[in-house]
């Protein structure tokens, strides 16, 4: 271990361009920049026998002329440390003025971190904001839950015997809705005849190809026969105005498997307004 060592301000020749001051202890001294250093000793030629302000091992202190103390710490390059000034002590020997930087890298991590996430946030709010809503239906094989009972009560039976047997469709010439909201009101039937379930789903149709577009506009859950929906909720509200849709009428055997039978198609229009 070091010698304990009382260092003194030393007089130069040239004045310092600032002043270090310590704001807890009141110690004050002349300090020279960097820049000023290298004017000074251009091939080099100083020492650093120690630095103040941060440091690990205490091996002396300085005075002020005013008489204050500071403490002297051995010279240690460390990352987050940097070198503010030098002040002068003796010939060609200079205490190094550190500044701890940690905390404040830690402070613009955090703003950055804060940034990415405000950043991430909008994003999310963004793109949840332009893309289409989820549709509202559940997963095939459940009842809607808009179905109404039209006569009796559900009874399912373990098998449904449908072939050779004829599955009736109420045709569907236009359909008048709400233009600017999804909830709508138009009833869906399945006649009580019917040995199926239907699902329904209105699609968009390319007029040019005679097919549907991929654009889904409502998909309902199993509607059993004897049952109608009235109301529904669209995937997306429509603007006012005129479009042409196909609806699918996928029929389910009416039993406990449930085994999806022959799809049959309309293809209308819808009129928003």
């Amino acid at each position: 271990m070091s010698e304990y060592r009382s260092f003194s301000l030393a007089s130069a020749a040239e004045a310092a361009e600032k002043s270090y001051r310590n704001r807890k202890t009141a110690f004050e001294a002349p300090s020279y920049t960097k820049k000023q250093m290298e004017a000074m000793y251009p091939a080099g030629g100083f020492s650093v026998v120690g630095q103040i302000s941060s440091g690990r091992d205490e091996i002396g202190s300085v005075t002020s002329e005013d008489g204050v103390v500071e403490t002297v710490y051995a010279p240690v390059k460390m990352p987050h440390t940097s070198v503010r000034g030098y002040i002068c002590v003796g010939e060609n020997e200079y205490l190094a003025v550190v500044k701890d930087m940690l905390l404040l890298w830690l402070l613009w991590a955090l703003i950055l971190l804060l940034l990415l996430a405000a950043i991430g946030f909008g994003s999310y709010r963004a793109i949840k904001a332009n893309s289409k809503p989820e549709p509202t239906t559940q997963a095939p094989g459940v009842i809607d839950s808009n179905a109404e009972l039209g006569e009796g009560s559900i009874s399912v039976p373990a098998k449904t015997e449908t072939q050779g047997r004829n599955i009736k469709i109420n045709g569907i010439a236009e359909m008048n809705l709400v233009a600017g909201q999804r909830e709508q009101n138009f009833v869906f039937s399945n006649p009580k005849e019917n040995p199926c379930y239907f699902k329904i789903e209105i699609e968009m149709l390319d007029v040019k190809t005679g097919k549907g577009t991929g654009d889904i506009l409502y998909t309902s859950d199993l509607l059993p026969p004897g049952y109608a929906i009235s109301k529904f909720t669209l995937n997306r509200a429509l603007d006012p105005g005129e479009y042409n849709v196909i609806v699918h009428f996928r029929p389910y055997s009416f039993d406990k498997e449930q085994r999806p039978l022959n799809n049959m198609d309309f293809k209308t229009i819808i009129k928003a307004k």
